[in-house]
């Protein structure tokens, strides 16, 4: 019969050899948990509170967005009138100016070691549906947002640009 001191000490290697496997670490690695995050945020209560928290405020930014895409938009807003609404001019999290999520769904269309897109389809007023793609780059083991994208009447849009575009 195995000494007790040996067994743990076994059962300590073997569960520090999990943690440190690809498969589990990929589990708890998952670009989508930030997307769901948000879209869980955005549709709580009424569903009407939309993703303004991620975007809106400069001091909020770096929690949900690459350190580019937070200087970008920092830079932009501080070239905004202080009676100027600046870009995007709506809430990008919903693609609306008049936010509404009543239920979403998340799913990983590209993902390697440093970027990911995620896609959030979600139902929104007269329960249209509605996709908006979030780009996303790791950045100190964390995934943060890089761009947000959508489309507007078949017209495709991106935060990124929009910034750039003002900037211009």
């Amino acid at each position: 019969m195995p000494s007790p001191v040996l067994s743990r000490r076994t059962l300590l290697l073997s569960a520090t050899g999990l943690a440190a496997s690809p498969s589990l670490a990929s589990a708890t690695d998952n670009p989508a948990a930030l997307i769901t995050a948000i879209y869980k945020r955005a549709s709580a209560g009424k569903g009407d509170s939309g993703g303004q928290f991620v975007w809106l405020r400069a001091k909020s930014r770096p929690r949900w967005l690459s350190a580019s895409l937070t200087k970008l938009w920092n830079a932009t807003d501080a070239k905004v009138a202080p009676d100027d609404i600046g870009p995007p001019g709506f809430d990008p999290v919903t693609d609306a100016s008049d936010p509404l999520v009543r239920a979403f769904a998340i799913k990983v269309e590209k993902n390697d070691s440093q970027r990911a897109t995620v896609a959030a389809t979600f139902q929104s007023h007269n329960s249209e549906s509605v996709t908006v793609r979030y780009d996303l780059v790791r950045e100190r083991g964390a995934w943060k947002i890089d761009d947000i994208r959508g489309t507007d009447e078949g017209k495709e849009w991106s935060v990124r640009k929009m910034l750039q575009d003002y900037r211009s």
